[in-house]
């Protein structure tokens, strides 16, 4: 279910005896390597909350060509996934590598039993107990697993 901001206390009241898994992040065209991290998440928790990167702050960290694909639309693809229960658009508007007052916030509301991300993230590193934060290394393989590669691979044909 895509949500907004305003409806993460309400996750946490309808799931107050199940374990919330929170991760974040692009979701830029959906691939293997998304899919295999969303499923590392979920075997972190019984419910996941993906906090979906805006492009405004995707076009701050990656460049003005990205994404490829717009928020709502990804928002979308995501909501469509079986191991995903909630998505929603970080409402952020700070630079990536800034703490934004909201993830305190998007915290009190949710309040989730772990935070899973691919490495050390200063939107929550900071603001969370440390035995909350977990890291989901990203799957290495085949090339396919993480969007910078399949646009590579794309323009390289």
């Amino acid at each position: 279910m895509i949500v907004r901001l305003e409806n993460l206390a309400d996750i946490r009241r309808q799931h107050k005896n199940e374990k919330i898994a929170l991760t974040s992040g692009t979701f830029d065209l959906l691939h293997v390597g998304h899919l295999r991290y969303l499923n590392a998440v979920k075997s972190l928790g019984d419910i996941v909350v993906v906090m979906l990167s805006g492009d405004d702050r995707i076009k701050a960290r990656k460049g003005s060509k990205r994404p490829i694909i717009p928020e709502n639309d990804r928002a979308q693809m995501l909501d469509a996934l079986k191991i995903v229960d909630y998505v929603f658009i970080d409402p952020a508007t700070s630079s990536p590598e800034e703490i934004d007052p909201v993830h305190a916030e998007i915290l009190a509301k949710l309040q989730p039993d772990v935070y899973a991300t691919d490495g050390p993230d200063p939107r929550f590193w900071n603001i969370m107990e440390k035995s909350k934060l977990i890291i989901v290394p990203r799957s290495e393989g085949d090339g396919h697993a993480s969007t910078s590669a399949i646009i590579d691979h794309i323009v390289n044909l």
